[in-house]
């Protein structure tokens, strides 16, 4: 079927605006506000004490409709039934050419809903300050903080997380959780701005603090740091503020990825297995015929862009011009000297696939809500200087043993098994406004370890309690 020597299975403020006018200064301008309303609690929020379902009213989230694929829903059962049962509209089924196995795609009746999860005994927490968590892409609320070992929800939970952690050492825990688990991560930063405000509504805190895993750094950034307002197409969403006291960024891809655009077989096996993810290129021949995969594609050129958090994630590791990752062994294709390799990064037209190639994907000078340049832009702008930062990385590159016992992971550089220990503690751009950094750790844990290891879970615990 495909032919290559390898294979790689595997594989995630205020501006202070000062004006003199005849000798006077001029107060900045207010934070443009959040809006929400409550559309429905959960009848069984196990395992929080409580599920709301929160709709953002701006008229832009209202009628905002993120293209999506039918699995890119939340993959955990309960999750789902928490949102609308019309929330996921279809708008077609792939064809055999066409996005071949892609089943279901469509979009979102409304980029306004989330939900948020209220942890165990909120109500009487002893610690000052509550805590909102963010799941990282192809996750969720329950997942990643309730049951980490478990995708579905089971009758009982044998091995909890972060949530019932801090929960049981006295703090009042939240959690967001999104529709769209490869969502636009300004969009989804409006929605956190949404869920800090009913929370200190409802606990009467002025601050809160933030952990977030994963992709789920970006959009809490891009709130922190008023990101919004470096596209003129999402500067209506709310600015910074100014609540939030602490912010843990735990396997945080600070600099991006790169990892569809260097690995052909983790595009190949994503389609060979309807995986929730998206490929690099938009026609490659697999099955022994060419065929288009348009939908599946990181970029807004042909038919949308269903993948759009994953676009505002990539970066260019291999021209990095302060640490350049090297394509590895895992990278070659033998079969044609490489050429596959080289046109699916930097794009061109290979036996084997047709790709624009990263650089045009980060440009997507054909996309919108601020899917260009994502990644620089936020380096560029930085976090607010009132937040004080705390990072915790993993560094263990084996992801899984799936593959006959072989060691499944990213080994290009020293990785989490996903992400590169040099985009999880690339600081200097989220600091570059003066944020302080308060602790850089890594620890002996791939990417979904380092979130639900009970010394990770100290660690981010005592930060919290500092």
């Amino acid at each position: 079927m495909v032919r290559i020597r390898r294979r790689f299975i595997g594989l995630v403020v205020f501006f202070l605006l000062v004006n003199l006018v005849t000798g006077a200064v001029l107060p900045p301008p207010e934070a443009r506000a959040a809006s929400h309303v409550l559309i429905s609690t959960a009848t069984d929020p196990y395992p929080w004490e409580r599920v709301e379902l929160w709709g953002d009213s701006s008229s832009q989230m209202i009628n905002g409709q993120e293209k999506i694929v039918k699995f890119s829903l939340p993959r955990n059962d309960k999750v789902r039934s928490w949102f609308p049962a019309d929330i996921y509209v279809h708008d077609g089924y792939s064809s055999t050419y066409n996005d071949y196995d892609f089943g279901s795609y469509g979009h979102l009746k409304s980029n306004r809903y989330f939900l948020l999860g209220y942890g165990p005994n909120w109500q009487n927490a002893t610690k000052p300050y509550p805590v909102l968590l963010v799941h990282g892409a192809r996750d969720d609320m329950n997942r990643a903080w309730a049951h980490p070992w478990d995708y579905q929800t089971p009758g009982s939970i044998t091995n909890p997380g972060l949530m019932q952690y801090l929960a049981n050492r006295g703090y009042a825990v939240f959690a967001i959780s999104f529709p769209h688990t490869h969502g636009n991560n300004l969009i989804q930063a409006e929605l956190i701005a949404d869920a800090i405000e009913i929370i200190k509504q409802k606990t009467g805190a002025s601050k809160v603090d933030v952990v977030a895993h994963s992709k789920g750094n970006l959009p809490a950034i891009a709130y922190m740091s008023s990101l919004n307002n470096e596209w003129t197409d999402t500067s209506w969403m709310t600015d910074y503020r100014g609540d939030v006291r602490k912010y843990i960024a735990v396997a945080a891809p600070f600099k991006g990825l790169d990892t569809m655009f260097r690995y052909y077989t983790a595009n190949t096996n994503v389609i060979q297995n309807n995986l929730n993810s998206p490929v690099a290129f938009w026609e490659a021949y697999i099955y022994y015929v060419y065929r288009y995969y348009k939908r599946w594609d990181m970029t807004d050129t042909y038919n949308g862009n269903y993948f759009q958090g994953q676009t505002q994630l990539l970066h260019n590791w291999v021209d990095d011009p302060e640490h350049p990752i090297p394509f590895n062994s895992e990278s070659w294709t033998s079969a044609d000297g490489n050429e596959t390799m080289y046109d699916l990064y930097y794009g061109g037209q290979s036996a084997y696939i047709t790709s624009e190639g990263i650089n045009q994907a980060i440009a997507n000078s054909n996309g919108s809500n601020g899917t260009s340049n994502f990644i620089a832009k936020l380096n560029n702008k930085g976090l607010d200087p009132g937040i004080n930062l705390y990072v915790l990385y993993g560094y263990n590159q084996v992801w899984d043993y799936t593959w006959w016992g072989y060691p499944i992971g990213e080994k290009a550089d020293d990785s989490d098994g996903l992400l590169f220990v040099a985009s999880a503690t690339y600081t200097s751009g989220v600091t570059r406004r003066g944020a302080p950094l308060k602790a850089k750790v890594g620890m002996n844990y791939n990417h979904l370890d380092i979130v639900r290891e009970t010394p990770a879970l100290q660690w981010i615990e005592q930060k919290l309690a500092e």
